[in-house]
């Protein structure tokens, strides 16, 4: 990735001051449709075209997004970030004054925005601005909302988990998660759970090989429980139980006994060796 020509873009840091000319607010506005990123929140502004120089694309690009006339740029920091589809070097310049209504032209969002934010989700090259911020007003803790804050975790910090065969629609297991756990899950888009017996994160499939594709994260109407829709891996038809069954749920009420309705597909002794 660091071989890629770099695209520099112009961003503007729209900040609004009190009258004691105290930094207060900032703008921050989301990516429309149709673009990279759709949906994230980001500090306005765009691509130098050629012949521009950094005040000048913003000039334009700030116009032609917002349809305000920006007044003095003040250069600020200058930063490289790697992307899936580009490499970007961002100049951040700091603007304080500005005329005209705000419109956004390209179907965006703005609001208005102080420490820790609370749009949500954050463009990644938006977050080095935020702790540059932090550092300048002695802001401690986050800088932002993450959507694993919306996540009820327990007073364990977990959170409980049930993971759904996509295909069959069939209930696999049960298992919890913690912060780290679930954010890895996402990551990655395969299960890593939390062992409460052995207080560590693990890998579903690390030792058997029967690891879980992962398609979708739900969270249920009280943010207290995760599903997934899943892929099991490692058998036809997957194992996800240690008894080296399809379903963790292989056992049925039947005359008052729990009784097992499904085969073991594979001798646990040979999965864990």
């Amino acid at each position: 990735m660091s071989e890629r020509i770099p695209v520099d873009v112009a961003v503007g840091v729209l900040v609004r001051r009190d009258v004691d000319g105290v930094e207060r607010d900032f703008l921050l506005t989301s990516r429309p449709e149709g673009k990279v990123y759709a949906g994230y929140w980001e500090f306005p502004g765009g691509k130098l075209e050629a012949g521009e120089t950094v005040e000048q694309a913003l000039r334009r690009e700030l116009h032609e997004e917002l349809g305000i006339t920006i007044g003095a740029v003040h250069p600020w920091k200058v930063e490289m970030m790697d992307y899936a589809h580009a490499r970007v070097r961002l100049h951040f310049c700091k603007v304080f004054d500005w005329s005209g209504e705000f419109e956004m032209r390209e179907q965006q969002q703005m609001a208005w925005e102080n420490l820790p934010v609370q749009q949500q989700p954050v463009l990644p090259g938006t977050i080095p601005v935020l702790q540059w911020f932090a550092a300048e007003r002695g802001h401690e803790g986050p800088t932002h909302r993450s959507w694993l804050d919306e996540v009820r975790w327990d007073a364990d910090g977990l959170v409980p988990v049930i993971a759904q065969e996509r295909d069959s629609g069939d209930v696999m297991m049960f298992a919890w998660m913690n912060r780290e756990a679930l954010a890895l899950t996402a990551e990655k888009g395969e299960a890593v759970y939390w062992s409460r017996s052995r207080r560590k994160l693990w890998h579903k499939g690390e030792e058997s090989g029967h690891t879980q594709t992962v398609h979708e994260l739900r969270l249920d109407c009280d943010n207290d429980v995760v599903l997934m829709k899943i892929t099991q891996h490692g058998h036809t038809p997957g194992i996800a139980c240690h008894t080296g069954r399809h379903s963790c749920f292989f056992q049925k009420l039947e005359g008052g006994v729990w009784t097992a309705i499904e085969p073991v597909l594979k001798d646990p002794e040979s999965i864990y060796k």
